[in-house]
């Protein structure tokens, strides 16, 4: 076996486990877990103290992404989330605030990043309300564990109260270009983990959203089950801390929803409640009707989940509008009305449910997660990396990346023809719906077996995790003869330039998901020009971003058009706009 690391420091300079847990020791003795409205109105000491209760009554909880961008318009947002549900008779536990990725930097370097559309904490007293303005838990996720920022935010949430934080799944796929400070990363981030793993006797636990980090890009579910049995094994066996898994954007079949459900609890140890099943966002698109059908649809299998087999999982209600941009206030409220009728008809469901099919069909996934877990761990170990240091075992496996992860330790039958080299024991929906997409989107277009594109170099990246439209765009460039060079998720925009000067490519595509499609297009059109760089430029996905002071992000085609760059935002039109741009 041949692995190729792509280290970006040398672990071996990271300071042992000794020196680290000494340092741990003296931080957690200085944190206190705050106390939010939440506790004080159920009584409870943590959020996990009161999931425990709600799964032994077998009660569904909801959560919400609420992350605008001032902390006035967030305050507002939540106190009208949560008065218009409690007038209608319907409820919220818990909500997540979606922090702006510059939170997930030093103060000292923010002003490197060109802010998003998240939440930005300006100051400790913000920080501090975070549980103070309605009685539903907040929860932090974004750009927590796992940034550049892992320490002194988790440090700050903990001390709001708010004992459910991660996201430790960014470790992986979350980058902020401009900064190379792995190693510093690597070792704040254990130290995190470590300060979460000396409270977690006062119910603290790591979520880790698997569908935002290398879960994302892999193809088979049951090595997903062995990896995040992974992070189980660097955040509980390494650190003592508790883990609670979170899934379900990339989820769009009802019943693999539920499987998944067994199946990570199954490998759950210490039965910790976990964060939060995300929605299916796979199946959104700018059609709202179907929208509404999509949320019903994991609505109902999420309920189920729930009550046939309680995890603590609350159900996220998405907005319609989530495909679009960022959900307003209101729109949050029409989804939890609508994911409440799904609750409601789902008890008259669970019961004719094949549970015992459900649990066999985990049991596949977990019997081949753990051989996907020891494999790694071996072929780890012979790699001369120290499987007993939580930041070696980090360090390494980003350094190694899905792709080679699973061609190497997967579990699959072997199939030269097989993506990856393997046939999945049971595909993901992602490869799945990629597969569909790709086929309808290929017949439908003509002169592809003609390969207009042969013998042209193109650029395909993607500015965030979410890489759909990418991979999508790939096949179908690569359908059309040419010749495709993927710079995969968190693409740099100096590392765009250098590419093409490199591969000589006669266009870029890229695509976005976060928030800052008017900045990005705006930073790579004046770099290519510093480069002397004059080729088509593509851009799809989400076309938004906050400006001019706006707290929610708005429509950017028109100027990200006036660029000059390509903003149809349709797979279908692309290979004919490179034909014709391009003069072939």
């Amino acid at each position: 076996m041949e692995l190729k690391f792509k280290w970006k420091f040398n672990i071996k300079d990271l300071p042992d486990m000794g020196t680290l847990n000494h340092e741990i020791d003296g931080i957690a003795k200085n944190v206190t877990i705050g106390r939010t409205l939440f506790m004080e109105k159920f009584g409870v000491s943590s959020e996990r103290e009161y999931k425990e209760r709600m799964m032994k009554e077998k009660k569904v909880m909801k959560h919400s992404a609420v992350g605008l961008n001032s902390w006035q318009a967030q305050e507002e947002g939540l106190k009208k989330i949560y008065d218009e549900l409690t007038e209608s008779g319907s409820y919220i536990d818990r909500y997540g605030a979606c922090l702006d990725w510059v939170m997930g930097v030093p103060e000292e370097h923010r002003s490197k990043i060109q802010p998003g559309s998240g939440l930005i904490l300006k100051n400790e007293d913000e920080w501090a309300r975070l549980g103070q303005v309605v009685p539903v838990q907040p929860h932090l996720g974004d750009h927590i564990i796992g940034s550049l920022n892992s320490l002194q935010n988790t440090m700050l949430g903990l001390n709001a109260g708010v004992t459910t934080i991660g996201n430790i799944s960014h470790y992986y796929t979350y980058e902020y270009p401009g900064l190379d400070m792995e190693e510093y990363r690597t070792i704040d981030m254990v130290k995190a983990i470590g300060l979460m793993a000396r409270l977690s006797g006062q119910g603290t636990i790591i979520h880790s959203n698997l569908d935002d980090g290398f879960g994302a890009q892999f193809h088979d579910l049951a090595n997903l089950v062995g990896y995040a049995k992974l992070e189980r094994y660097i955040c509980e066996d390494l650190l003592g801390a508790r883990v609670g898994h979170c899934f379900g954007n990339l989820f769009n079949d009802p019943m693999i929803r539920i499987i998944f459900n067994s199946a990570m609890g199954k490998i759950n140890t210490y039965h910790t409640p976990g964060s939060m099943i995300y929605g299916n966002t796979i199946d959104f698109s700018y059609n709202m009707p179907k929208n509404y059908g999509a949320v019903t649809s994991y609505a109902m299998a999420d309920a189920i989940g729930q009550m046939i087999c309680p995890s603590g999982h609350a159900i996220t209600p998405i907005p319609v509008t989530e495909a679009i941009r960022v959900p307003a206030i209101d729109e949050i409220i029409d989804a939890h009305n609508t994911v409440d009728m799904a609750i409601e008809s789902a008890k008259y469901y669970k019961d004719y449910v094949d549970v015992q099919k459900v649990e066999a069909e985990a049991d596949i996934l977990v019997a081949c997660g753990n051989i996907f877990f020891e494999r790694v761990l071996n072929g780890l170990d012979e790699q001369n990396v120290d499987i007993t240091h939580p930041g070696e075992v980090l360090a390494a496996l980003k350094a190694i990346g899905v792709t080679q992860l699973e061609t190497c330790f997967g579990v699959g039958r072997k199939d030269a023809e097989a993506m990856r080299g393997r046939i999945p024991v049971r595909p993901t929906s992602i490869v799945k719906e990629i597969d569909r997409q790709q086929t309808s989107i290929i017949n439908g277009i003509d002169g592809l077996d003609k390969q207009p594109l042969k013998d042209i170099n193109v650029i395909v990246a993607a500015t965030d995790v979410h890489e759909f439209g990418k991979e999508i765009s790939k096949t179908v460039l690569q359908k059309a003869g040419a010749e495709v060079f993927d710079l995969g998720t968190n693409v740099a925009i100096a590392e765009l330039g250098d590419t093409v000067i490199e591969t000589e490519s006669r266009a870029v595509l890229i695509s976005t998901y976060n928030g800052i499609a008017y900045s990005f297009g705006e930073e790579l059109v004046k770099k290519f020009k510093e480069l002397g760089i004059d080729i088509p430029i593509v851009m799809g996905g989400r076309l938004n971003e906050p400006m001019e002071g706006s707290d929610l992000p708005v429509d950017v085609t028109d100027r990200l058009a006036a660029m000059g760059i390509n903003v149809d935002n349709d797979i279908d039109k692309i290979v004919d706009y490179l034909v014709r741009v391009l003069g072939l």
